[in-house]
């Protein structure tokens, strides 16, 4: 889906939240005003806007005295993220009447060609992709909304716990596999149901990684 942003603030808001979601920007890193507003070509009012709404969707914090850092993220915020995801990811695998299998089945090739040469960060994207086209595939604003926050969350716990260096996110190649495959033959259902013991898996093993 194209965004369409009404303002300079609204674009910055968006643009951050990518860049955290992809692990451009890590947790507990200082965004530093006056690089930031440069890079993105706003004023220094716009950009501590942007802040604000990010501080709203919990992926920036203020802290006294020392700025705006990205979220160190908490056991708190894994168990908050997998409940939306449980809520929304089944749902959309199982009602859509546009679910995209064709990115799915794609985005599993991506993931295995990148576990093959052994870059566990292309494979976390991989992953990341696959959750993100399935929310797409409900063609809601809002929904992509949400599901951007949600990313971007999960990424900050995917880095501050080491899952990539631990290669955790291999493991699920073969899952979201199994999923594609079950919602391309028509068994939305059993898809459905495969995602959500699917998150109550991960949601156990995240939990681990930040112990």
């Amino acid at each position: 889906m194209t965004m369409e942003f009404v303002s300079a603030q609204q674009r910055v808001t968006h643009t951050l939240l990518e860049e955290i979601s992809t692990g451009q920007l890590a947790p507990g890193e200082k965004l530093h005003e006056v690089a930031l507003a440069t890079r993105l070509e706003v004023s220094r009012n716009t950009l501590r806007e942007a802040f604000v709404a990010l501080q709203g969707y919990g992926v920036v914090v203020r802290l006294p005295h020392r700025g705006v850092h990205v979220t160190l993220p908490e056991i708190s915020h894994v168990d908050e993220i997998y409940q939306c995801r449980s809520l929304l990811e089944p749902a959309v695998l199982q009602w859509s009447d546009r679910l995209d299998t064709a990115t799915l089945k794609d985005c599993v090739a991506a993931g295995r060609a990148a576990r093959e040469a052994g870059d566990p960060h292309a494979v976390g994207d991989a992953n990341q992709r696959f959750h993100s086209a399935i929310i797409a595939s409900a063609e809601s604003y809002y929904a992509n909304e949400v599901m951007t926050r949600v990313l971007a969350l999960m990424r900050l716990v995917f880095i501050r716990g080491s899952a990539e260096r631990r290669g955790f996110h291999c493991p699920y190649i073969e899952l979201n596999a199994t999923i594609a495959d079950l919602a391309a033959s028509g068994r939305r259902r059993e898809a459905a149901e495969e995602m959500r013991s699917y998150l109550d898996r991960a949601r156990s093993e995240v939990r681990e990684l930040l112990s």
